[in-house]
């Protein structure tokens, strides 16, 4: 560690104030992919049988909502990070966009299932799956996307900490750049043992495949605590000396 005012800084530099043109692309393909999972698609409920069932999708499409906004908010806290509108960002941006809107349906789809299995069918499942094949693709296909939206963001981040930026990174805004990169790596991986358990796993036993992305949770809220304490014991220690 190079500056002790470096050290000493515990926040970020927003050097994107402002939406960038790439950054207002994304929030409205965000958006269109958030239309595209409402509760009722197609057509509006003219009887009340009708409106009941489509009440029923509630928690799938909230739960399909709470995961693009975490999507398109991840992707806007890095604008507000690095301010970058070059040939590189564009690049990912649009990589993540096409992703988000490929994902949007598979991602549909495995919270109308969850849903329906945590229900015991009260909420139910629209599309009919109707052999183990069939199960498995689905399966394949949610890990698969959410597999390349991590690594897209590990791609994002390194190419952050690696750009020009008009204001240098800091020692603190790097460590955190760093611990952004092990996140979504560690993500990734997750969703690599998830692909395969979707393979390997006896038909019966497939929702355990889905199931593990629950274990995200834990495992990357431990990872940025780990990394906050250590930061803090090596800032401690720099300012000891």
């Amino acid at each position: 560690m190079t500056d002790s005012s470096n050290t000493r800084q515990e926040s970020w530099t927003m050097r994107g104030e402002s939406m960038t043109r790439i950054e207002t692309f994304f929030a409205a393909a965000c958006a269109f992919a958030v239309t595209m999972v409402v509760i009722s698609v197609g057509s509006i409920p003219n009887s009340l049988a009708d409106l009941m069932q489509a009440t029923k999708q509630i928690p799938a499409f909230t739960a399909s909502f709470a995961v693009i906004t975490w999507i398109w908010h991840t992707h806007s806290v890095w604008s507000r990070r690095f301010g970058l509108e070059d040939t590189k960002t564009v690049v990912f941006s649009c990589l993540l966009i096409l992703l988000v809107l490929i994902y949007m349906y598979p991602l549909r789809i495995m919270m109308q299932a969850l849903f329906a299995v945590l229900s015991n069918g009260f909420l139910p499942s629209l599309i009919q799956l109707k052999s183990e094949w069939d199960v498995r693709f689905i399966f394949i296909l949610f890990g698969l996307g959410f597999l390349l939206l991590s690594i897209n963001f590990v791609a994002l981040y390194w190419h952050g900490k690696r750009a020009q930026l008009m204001t240098a990174l800091s020692d603190y805004e790097k460590y955190q750049a760093n611990t952004e990169i092990i996140v979504w790596l560690s993500t990734a991986m997750m969703c690599i043992t998830a692909l395969l358990l979707s393979l390997l796993l006896p038909i019966r036993y497939i929702g355990w495949a889905g199931y593990s992305y629950f274990l995200l949770f834990p495992l990357l809220n431990g990872l940025t605590w780990h990394r906050s304490k250590k930061w803090q014991r090596c800032s401690a220690m720099h300012s000891a000396k």
